[in-house]
């Protein structure tokens, strides 16, 4: 696909690193010569310096044929007039990064007529994917697919007991378990496995099951679902805005701390039910001020990814029961152990699973294409779901146990008419269905591929 680029920030600059390793055709723009002589001299990716609301830049670029046209700047507003603009101009799909929150939460109202194809908001994503690691303490991540009809779910198990004893099949007869163990991460290496598999304590598990499935198999992994009452957020920023939110629908109130005295006056006025403290959330005596020997969860949000990961072990030493950290840098999450900092939560790797998934779906024109896309198993696999459009003689209608599927590859559900199947031997996959597989190969674009 041809794709445009606008802005080369934080949230441009990894797109074009991603979509142009898969292969697509990149031209990106930016005000900056000196980030898009970096871009130039380390991947092969056409650079234009300019503003990209010049409608002759954007007639230089090659808008009229572009596949897709994202912006990503820091503004919202030039972000859509750059969307618009690309569609008048003829770009088949836009994608506009929009985060303030006045714009975010009234866009569908007018993203058809600003000719978006799709926004996105880094911000929203890490509040959501936050905001659903909470319902459990243990977890580490809980990636949805259509709307919540079913979910995978990520965790470490940290205990030795039931689960560990017996094989995946065992464990499912005994217990009557409809969730299915999809990626498990060990020492790390990650396999997809088979039902003759075991649990280890200290695993990564990725698993996938219906919301209340997840909640049964997650009692039995010793993991129990508790939304936190005490919670302590260090950074009054928009994530934590977004969150604040999530938690004010359920009657919770956090306790922010922020550092700067403006930051905390305004998210004050935003958010005026929940107590916002000009205070220092790295001090160890203000923490032990508000509870942290109480807290039920701890959440570092501040724009420094270091301070970020030395509050999060600090919280997790101490013994609070959930923490999660942002991170924004995608290689420093390589360069720390999980286990010590709690559920890491990074905007910019949300963000790139998300549109790699549309871009995906856009560029599969077979019967077949994917329609969403997740890392899990600590980035190491992907999550896929393919909608089938059409009938396949080598595919559609045939018993799984009959099909040869390529190693590394598990198929997780069968959605069909908002049911859910868990897959097992005679069930076969027809047209219309939504199928979700794991997978440790790259650059699935077609459910054909799964097959040897």
């Amino acid at each position: 696909m041809k794709i445009i680029v606008i802005g080369t920030g934080k949230v441009g600059g990894i797109l074009i690193e991603q979509l142009a390793s898969e292969g697509h055709q990149i031209v990106a723009i930016d005000r900056n010569e000196k980030k898009l002589l970096d871009i130039q001299n380390s991947l092969d990716v056409l650079c234009l310096a300019g503003n990209a609301v010049d409608r002759h830049l954007l007639i230089e670029a090659g808008t009229d044929t572009a596949d897709l046209v994202i912006a990503a700047t820091n503004s919202d507003e030039v972000n859509m007039i750059c969307c618009l603009l690309a569609k008048k101009l003829g770009a088949s799909h836009t994608i506009a990064r929009v985060r303030k929150p006045e714009l975010a939460d009234e866009i569908e109202v007018f993203s058809e007529d600003m000719g978006l194809s799709m926004t996105i908001n880094p911000e929203l994503y890490a509040a959501q994917e936050i905001f659903s690691v909470l319902r459990f303490p243990g977890l580490m991540s809980v990636e949805p697919f259509r709307h919540g009809l079913f979910e995978i779910v990520e965790f470490r198990l940290a205990e030795e007991g039931p689960v560990t004893s017996m094989t995946l099949q065992e464990l499912a007869m005994k217990y009557s378990s409809k969730a299915l163990v999809c990626a498990i991460r060990r020492k790390g290496s990650t396999f997809i496995p088979d039902g003759n598999a075991t649990l280890m304590k200290g695993d990564v598990i990725s698993f996938a099951a219906e919301p209340k499935e997840a909640e049964h198999f997650l009692r039995l992994c010793g993991i129990k679902s508790r939304m936190p009452k005490h919670v302590i957020i260090i950074g009054a920023g928009m994530i934590a805005y977004y969150l604040v939110r999530m938690m004010h629908g359920m009657g919770m109130k956090p306790v922010i701390l922020e550092n700067d005295q403006d930051t905390a006056e305004t998210f004050n006025q935003l958010v005026p039910d929940i107590l916002v403290l000009n205070a220092d959330g790295t001090n160890r005596d203000v923490l032990d001020e508000e509870g942290l020997d109480t807290a039920d969860a701890f959440i570092s949000l501040t724009g420094t990814d270091e301070v970020n990961i030395l509050m999060g072990m600090y919280a997790q030493r101490e013994g609070v029961p959930k923490v999660v950290t942002k991170i924004s840098k995608s290689s420093m999450i390589d360069l720390i152990d999980s286990d010590r900092v709690g559920s890491i939560v990074c905007p910019r790797d949300i963000v790139t699973s998300r549109v790699i998934s549309y871009v995906r779906a856009a560029e599969s024109a077979g019967s077949s294409n994917v329609e969403t896309v997740y890392r899990i198993s600590e980035q190491s696999a992907e999550a896929l779901e393919f909608i089938v459009k059409e009938k396949h003689d080598d595919l559609t209608g045939i018993p799984l146990k009959d099909l040869s599927f390529r190693e590394g590859i598990l198929i997780c559900a069968i959605l069909r008419n908002h049911t859910v199947i868990i897959p097992r031997g005679n069930d076969t996959i027809e047209q219309g269905d939504h199928v979700i597989i794991t997978t440790t190969l790259k650059q699935l674009t077609d459910l054909s591929m799964i097959l040897k």
